[in-house]
């Protein structure tokens, strides 16, 4: 028998005691899984090394169809549990697609008792589980026990049977409805008779020079487009290959060793392997590739090129292609001839051109990638996808459909340089273009169906789902695009957004942790994550990441103008206005200038000086053209002048107007028209028509990105109308969903007021005062709430 006791770690506050499988912080017991528990004390165990992914998966759920889901949910849960933050780790770091380290200090004391016998340990087993497993009583042992305690053992012994019944027929069931639902893509090459499965490694960049490390996947992409031509052959598409890199713990700034090269053709079941190397040589490149034997890594073959000068690798990569192509045995027909250089472009500057701008556009930051994906079509007039991608920046990322529409017509005039799935990428394009909604979601349905491993369908099915309001789908679509490629950076975002569409707010924001532990050099990712935390009315943790956004990129406008909509919300007007000038003296277009003026039009207005906010709103509307003006904050104040005739006739334009509007590629939501339309009626006096009307509105997506929600339309006419009671159950309603929400707690105050409530009105005169803890001084809620509480007269 092993003699062995079950320690007790102890680290900063936090005790975890193995042997009872319960963990104590400050002295409070906390609520972890089972498995969840196992994970971190195999973590604290192995704590002098770094522990895969893989490791990790294949101890604690070898025998389960799981995603690497299921293991980062895990250790969110132990992180939420420990106090940890994965952005600034005290206790769990994550190596990027490699694994886990437990880098607290941990001190490990044993147990004032230990067992006398304990069976040896089971490799990959934490002792916690085999603990929880011993201490269950067996059949025997309950029906020996004395008399008095014999019913008691019998019933642990049902009771136990029946748990682990119940638990057998939920995983199965969960199997049968996960794998039903979810279908997640083969990760494995197709065995067809006559085809050759064939796994191109991504390059090693030997010439230390930065310049050249897009060329590291470049080639590798390059390889896959030109082989994946020849029906001889199957090859591993590039997201296959990202995924089981990341499985395999693979560092994706080192070289692919060829051990691990071997591993990813055991997974995938590839035959053939290609690897290869590049170098610079003078002004001259050198390019190696190596076809090696999937079974054991030998050398079947070695092609060598060198180019002259960057701009001959598209041509030279088609060769080198034709002649691993003749060693792998495929035919050299036309159609395996039709290289890169024919469906693309045949000039290198272009391509990295075009490749930049697609990632700047996947960043959200349009201009850069418009300014470079010119670049491209000046250097080959007929590079189709590039005119394309132009097409999709302006129509689908920006919402300027009539500049984007004549590059995507120029695409299709290209048609002959595109492939199968281009077309359907650039007819969804369109359809977005002309706001044609179903035509786009039948075009990337298709995508979906037809090239499952496209990550950028599935991103973009999604947001045109979140669009429809159909969040549920738009939710587990992502989770399927993340079953493909764990580290796809625009899903995690896009994921986060979908959550906060839902007004699950935890969710989100662990999804946008995700983007920015991907990304902590992009902009966009501390932007996405600070919108997480406003939504949630966690304003100084948004406020911390819109200004780590700036940092990063100072004139990132994006950032600007949503931290703007921050202080508006935490009432510092003044320095809300402030951001909002900023924001029209970088704005890229007419569009964004105009957005500006109407946020100071509305600071304007919210602070009673209507003169100035309807000049400013006059000068929204001069800066754009006619048939694109916003005209819904000149509504609202001729509205609150009691112009009711000019309103009228402004209602109207505004409906032909707003039918236009676009977010990201999307349908806008109605919320802000019926907010409108009910604000009409009620002017009006018409004020049941009003209240269906924000009720209608409330039923619809909140513009979480824009100055205001309208989160409190229906509570505000509510109050409005004296209906205090109901007032005071919409406004708790909206501080379950943020509880800090703008001006509820004063609303809700001047409700107990009229109540007679005069205790109940002073506690949400401090809480407002609270949330509002640095605001404009002189704002007149903040006035009145002040007097209220120093027993002055509030008016």
């Amino acid at each position: 028998m092993n003699h062995r006791s079950q320690p007790i770690y102890r680290l900063d506050g936090i005790e975890i005691d193995t042997s009872r499988a319960c963990l104590k912080r400050d002295g409070q017991e906390q609520h972890l899984r089972q498995k969840t528990f196992n994970v971190l004390v195999y973590l604290l165990e192995q704590r002098q090394r770094l522990v895969t992914k893989n490791e990790l998966i294949e101890n604690f759920w070898a025998e389960t169809a799981v995603t690497d889901n299921a293991l980062e949910q895990c250790l969110a849960e132990i992180r939420k549990v420990l106090g940890d933050d994965s952005r600034h780790p005290r206790f769990i770091k994550t190596v990027p697609r490699a694994g886990y380290r437990f880098i607290g200090m941990v001190e490990e004391v044993a147990p004032e008792q230990t067992l006398s016998e304990e069976p040896q340990h089971r490799p990959g087993t934490s002792r916690a589980a085999e603990k929880s497993v011993k201490d269950i009583p067996s059949a025997e042992t309950a029906l020996a026990s004395p008399k008095p305690f014999r019913w008691i053992a019998r019933r642990s012994v049902v009771i136990w049977s029946a748990v682990i019944l119940v638990a057998v027929f939920a995983f199965t069931f969960y199997l049968i409805r996960g794998r039903s639902s979810a279908s997640p893509v083969s990760l494995t090459l197709r065995q067809d008779a006559g085809q050759r499965p064939v796994a191109v490694m991504f390059f090693d960049n030997q010439s230390g020079s930065a310049d050249l490390d897009w060329l590291r996947e470049g080639l590798a992409d390059m390889l896959i487009t030109d082989l994946s031509r020849s029906k001889n052959l199957s090859v591993l598409s590039r997201q296959q290959l990202h995924v089981l890199l990341d499985r395999i713990g693979h560092n994706e700034s080192e070289k692919i060793r060829l051990d691990e090269a071997l591993d990813v053709a055991q997974k995938s079941q590839a035959k053939i392997l290609i690897m290869g190397a590049f170098a610079r040589l003078g002004e001259q490149i050198r390019i190696d590739a190596q076809l090696h034997d999937a079974r054991d890594g030998q050398l079947l073959a070695a092609e060598r090129l060198v180019v002259n000068e960057p701009a001959q690798i598209l041509t030279q990569v088609d060769l080198l292609s034709l002649k691993l192509a003749s060693h792998l045995g495929a035919p050299s027909d036309q159609e395996a001839n039709a290289g890169l250089t024919s469906v693309m472009t045949n000039n290198l500057e272009a391509y990295r051109y075009y490749s930049l701008g697609v990632e700047k556009a996947q960043a959200v930051r349009s201009p850069e990638a418009i300014a470079l994906l010119q670049k491209a079509v000046a250097l080959d007039s007929e590079f189709a996808m590039a005119y394309a991608r132009l097409g999709y920046v302006y129509a689908v990322t920006w919402d300027h459909q009539d500049e984007g529409k004549p590059y995507l017509e120029k695409a299709f005039q290209l048609s002959g340089r595109l492939t199968e799935k281009d077309k359907l990428y650039i007819t969804g394009w369109y359809a977005i273009a002309n706001r044609d909604y179903p035509s786009a979601i039948r075009s990337f349905r298709e995508i979906v169906a037809h090239f499952p491993l496209e990550v950028e369908a599935y991103r973009r099915l999604s947001q045109l789902l979140r669009g429809e309001e159909q969040f549920d789908e738009a939710i587990e679509l992502l989770k399927q695009g993340l079953v493909i490629d764990s580290g796809a950076k625009d899903l995690y975002n896009a994921l986060g957004g979908a959550y906060s569409d839902a007004g699950r707010h935890d969710e989100a924001i662990t999804m946008f942790q995700r983007y920015v532990d991907l990304g902590p050099q992009e902009p966009n990712a501390h932007d996405s994550l600070a919108s997480g935390y406003q939504w949630a009315g966690r304003y100084e943790e948004a406020i911390q990441e819109y200004q780590r956004a700036l940092m990063l990129k100072p004139d990132f406008e994006v950032a600007i103008v949503h931290l703007g909509n921050a202080y508006f919300q935490l009432g510092l007007y003044r320095e809300a206005v402030e951001q909002y000038r900023r924001y029209i003296s970088l704005a890229p277009s007419d569009l964004e200038r105009s957005r500006g003026f109407n946020c100071i039009a509305q600071v304007q207005q919210r602070i009673g000086k209507l003169v100035e906010a309807e000049r400013t709103a006059k000068q929204a509307i001069n800066s754009v053209r006619p048939d694109e003006a916003d005209l819904a904050r000149i509504f609202m104040i001729t509205l609150e002048k009691g112009d009711l005739a000019t309103a009228g006739k402004l209602e109207g334009k505004i409906e032909s107007v707003y039918a236009q509007y676009s977010v990201r590629g999307s349908r806008s939501s109605q919320r802000p028209l019926l907010y409108l339309r009910g604000s009409f009626d009620l002017k009006n006096g018409r004020s049941a028509e009003a209240i269906e009307n924000f009720k209608e509105a409330l039923k619809h997506t909140p513009q979480t990105w824009n100055i205001d929600a309208y989160e409190d339309c229906l509570a505000n006419v509510y109050l409005e109308l004296g209906r205090l009671d109901e007032a005071i159950t919409e406004y708790e309603r909206i501080l379950k969903l943020n509880p800090n929400y703008p001006l509820v707690h004063y609303h809700l105050a001047e409700a107990y007021e009229r109540k007679g409530q005069p205790d109940r009105a002073r506690s949400e005169y401090q809480r407002f005062l609270q949330v509002w803890k640095d605001a404009d001084a002189d704002i007149p809620e903040v006035v009145v709430a002040r007097k209220a509480l120093a027993g002055e007269p509030a008016r």
